[in-house]
């Protein structure tokens, strides 16, 4: 059966005013991007019927890893981790429609990206559904639409997604990973080393273009920092435990790794 192709624009608009989850993870055969537009600013995406974001109280922590021998536990925990992914994949296509001026390799890997973002939502809700839980039946927060306002560049998208979000992901896959395990929760730690595998290649994907976009006379760390969001420290590009190896696979320098750990 033959797919007619879909435009980058096309696909990015539809997941962001999808009303189903279905429509937020249409992930297309064929993309083309002949007609990227002018660019397209999104104040919010739409949201399916319960999904809608809500305020983040107190209580709203993740339950601390102690407490995972609970399936309840883990089970919030994974909710939240793919509320994340589904963030993920609206500030990916809102970035698709935001910067069509962007290289096109650079827009071809952002696609390629918000792909595996869309199969990581549908991973989560298998291991949620296998533990009892819907998604969309714990709260969704904001998170990162907070800093939508702030990416204004290819460079800077990279500088908070890529190289912040996505990086620190890099210490908290394999941290809940082992929690889940010395759980017993064998399914959901393979899971938490998919996403890792697949977080290394999407940071590496974001420092590959930070050293494209940034000044030539800016080191990498000063790039970053100059183009990360107001919001955000740099520590939030970490865990409480870093994983070096993790970011050297990644392709990340080790001053700029060591400039993190000061952090």
């Amino acid at each position: 059966m033959a797919y007619s192709p879909v435009e980058m624009r096309e696909w990015a608009v539809r997941i962001l005013s999808a009303d189903t989850l279905e429509e937020k993870l249409f992930s297309p055969d064929h993309l083309t991007d002949n007609e990227p537009g002018p660019p397209m600013i999104w104040n919010e995406p739409t949201r399916p019927p319960g999904m809608q974001f809500q305020r983040r109280k107190r209580e709203g922590k993740l339950p601390p890893f102690q407490a995972h021998h609970d399936p309840n536990n883990r089970a919030a925990c994974l909710h939240r981790f793919a509320g994340h992914e589904l963030l993920a994949v609206e500030i990916m296509a809102y970035a698709l429609l935001r910067f069509p001026e962007a290289p096109a390799h650079f827009r071809k890997g952002l696609a390629h990206t918000l792909k595996e973002e869309q199969e990581h939502v549908r991973l989560y809700m298998k291991e949620l559904s296998r533990l009892g839980v819907q998604f969309g039946d714990l709260p969704l927060f904001k998170h990162f639409w907070c800093h939508t306002p702030y990416l204004t560049s290819p460079l800077s998208y990279v500088s908070v997604m890529s190289l912040t979000f996505e990086m620190a992901n890099l210490d908290f896959a394999p941290m809940y990973g082992a929690s889940f395990e010395k759980s017993g929760d064998k399914e959901a730690a393979a899971l938490m080393a998919r996403i890792l595998k697949d977080e290394i290649a999407h940071v590496s994907f974001g420092w590959r273009w930070l050293q494209k976009f940034k000044k030539k006379e800016l080191s990498e760390w000063d790039a970053w920092a100059e183009a990360q969001s107001p919001l955000l420290s740099p520590k939030r590009a970490r865990g409480f435990l870093i994983h070096e190896e993790h970011r050297r696979k990644a392709g990340v320098s080790k001053a700029w790794i060591e400039q993190l750990k000061t952090q």
